[in-house]
């Protein structure tokens, strides 16, 4: 009977361990067709990079097969710098999609943009930051970035 009920605790963890599986690998265009299915989840996109941050290097913005639909890849504290050399690659980025990012998308002189308006109204962003706040899809996430593959 001991023997049993050793092998029924083992195949708990097995069980346990099975559900905290990696990243969901979602598409660039499900993720643009239906992006609140994906908030709060980890998730790894694969897209070209089109912008590192030179500033604070601490943000990435990559696309999908539309060039005019950026997703946001913010590092947090603890991340390093993204390399200036991901510019052009082909990347799987993984990390948890969050929303609004909106409410606080970073600036070149370290202020914060309250709103995509007030990027496009002339605050002091990039023109990708720009784009992003003008773009339809995609505006108000934000990736938290944990890690990066480059493919090409």
């Amino acid at each position: 009977l001991l023997l049993i009920s050793c092998g029924t605790g083992g195949n708990r963890e097995t069980a346990g361990s099975s559900q905290d599986q990696g990243p969901v690998k979602v598409e660039f265009a499900s993720l643009v067709a239906n992006p609140s299915e994906y908030v709060g989840k980890n998730i790894s996109v694969e897209g070209k990079v089109v912008h590192v941050c030179m500033h604070s290097g601490k943000k990435l913005f990559i696309t999908g097969d539309d060039p005019d639909v950026r997703l946001y890849i913010q590092a947090g504290e603890e991340m390093p710098k993204f390399p200036t050399e991901l510019l052009g690659s082909v990347v799987v980025v993984e990390g948890k999609l969050t929303q609004p990012v909106a409410a606080s998308v970073e600036t070149h002189d370290g202020a914060h943009a309250s709103s995509p308006a007030l990027a496009e109204a002339g605050a002091d962003t990039c023109e990708t930051e720009k784009a992003l706040a003008s773009q339809t899809a995609l505006a108000d996430m934000m990736m938290v970035y944990s890690k990066h593959t480059v493919l090409k």
